[in-house]
């Protein structure tokens, strides 16, 4: 879909609650799952699509601490301070918002950050289809009572009941209207979608998501928390690498500097070991090989050291949500020994990836005389690595 309109839409996410219900030092907004707060997912998710929806994340200004990154990240989000209640924010944002010349407005709350791209597409192009007002809604499945000190004083009939959830779509300027008619009393209503239809406008639903659940309580982010953190594949990459050996003085191995009348030839300091391990965490996340982050034909990868290429790969997976749970390298070649430097290599290569050492295994075998290794023309690497990747709760 092309939408050349670059005002048709903006999307207003709230965040200025203090989560008084969570019972939790941070607010709800600013807890993390997969190394990303609960706000930022939601940026994330609102900010991929081909639509050009402007973002406004309202925010508590007693909060700065926790979004004070986020405003240098979002360069193009505006974060504008709410108010004590949540229709008070939405109506700062509106008051924000109101000589910009937007179509339609999107409100989200910050506390679902499970919302679905799917979800929130179906109901973009639902609205474009010339609606008042769109909002997901989920069927009620419990039998519903209205009760009174302990006593049941009415049975809801469940078949006409629903959830309604967020973003709630609507066409702006009625809704400001309605947000500037009921400004007084704007307690008395819980969502957007309430004071909406309260001046008179139509409200059409679209079936949601269960997924789509709001954190409101401790046992809801517990519940949340424990789902993401389980929600994750295992993933294996392999890598390989070798080396020419040349006449020097040393040869340098996962990192350990080690006498020898021999050095590996190449562009950085020819680490054939920790090159092989960096093709296999690579590959575990199919990111590409070494040579497309650290290609040969830039200077700056000149004698550089392979560890610190090692710790730039480690950024890439933790910002894949990746965490490794095992490193086994075998190195071929018959000389030189490495049997005494293995446990140092093995740290340096530990300390590097910030994991424990048990996760790395480190060890080497010769050809027999046979090939390439067995002439002592070069040496090679093999490594398999295996990984967890948590997966991405904001696509």
């Amino acid at each position: 879909m092309n939408y050349k309109n670059n005002k048709i839409l903006v999307t207003v996410i709230l965040a200025s609650g203090t989560s008084q219900r969570l019972k939790k030092s941070i607010p709800k907004q600013y807890l993390t799952l997969n190394n990303k707060t609960l706000l930022e997912i939601n940026i994330n998710k609102f900010q991929s699509f081909e639509m050009k929806n402007k973002i406004i994340v309202v925010v508590n200004k007693t909060h700065k601490k926790y979004y004070l990154n986020l405003l240098k990240k979002y360069t193009n989000v505006d974060f504008i301070y709410g108010s004590d209640s949540r229709q008070k924010s939405s109506l700062n944002a509106l008051l924000y918002l109101k000589n910009k010349g937007y179509k339609y407005i999107s409100i989200h709350d910050a506390a679902r950050p499970f919302i679905s791209k799917n979800l929130i597409n179906k109901i973009y192009s639902m609205i474009l289809k010339k609606k008042s007002a769109v909002i997901p809604v989920i069927k009620e499945t419990n039998s519903i009572k209205i009760c009174k000190k302990n006593e049941v004083i009415k049975s809801l009939n469940r078949d006409t009941l629903y959830m309604s959830q967020t973003p709630q779509v609507f066409d702006f300027n009625k809704l400001f209207n309605a947000y500037k008619k009921f400004k007084s009393i704007l307690s008395a209503y819980t969502d957007d979608s309430q004071v909406f239809e309260a001046d008179g406008n139509k409200v059409f639903t679209l079936v949601g998501d269960v997924k789509n659940v709001k954190i409101t309580t401790e046992e809801d982010w517990l519940m949340q928390k424990k789902i993401a953190e389980n929600n994750y594949v295992i993933s294996i990459g392999q890598g390989f690498d070798v080396h020419k050996l040349v006449p020097g003085k040393s040869i340098k191995l996962f990192g350990v500097q080690i006498p020898f009348n021999y050095s590996l030839l190449g562009h950085s300091d020819a680490d054939v070991g920790v090159h092989a391990i960096i093709d296999a965490l690579l590959g575990s996340i199919s990111a590409g090989d070494i040579g497309k982050h650290f290609p040969n034909t830039d200077s700056k990868n000149k004698n550089i050291n392979s560890l610190v290429m090692l710790k730039k790969i480690n950024l890439i997976l933790k910002k894949n949500n990746a965490t490794i749970n095992h490193i086994d390298c075998t190195l071929i070649g018959e000389k030189p020994k490495i049997s005494k430097f293995i446990k140092k290599m093995r740290v340096h290569i530990s300390d590097t990836l910030n994991i424990s050492l048990p996760k790395v295994s480190i060890k080497a075998t010769t050809t027999e005389g046979l090939g390439f290794t067995g002439r002592k023309e070069g040496l090679a690497c093999m490594c398999n690595v295996t990984v967890k990747r948590l997966l991405v709760i904001d696509e």
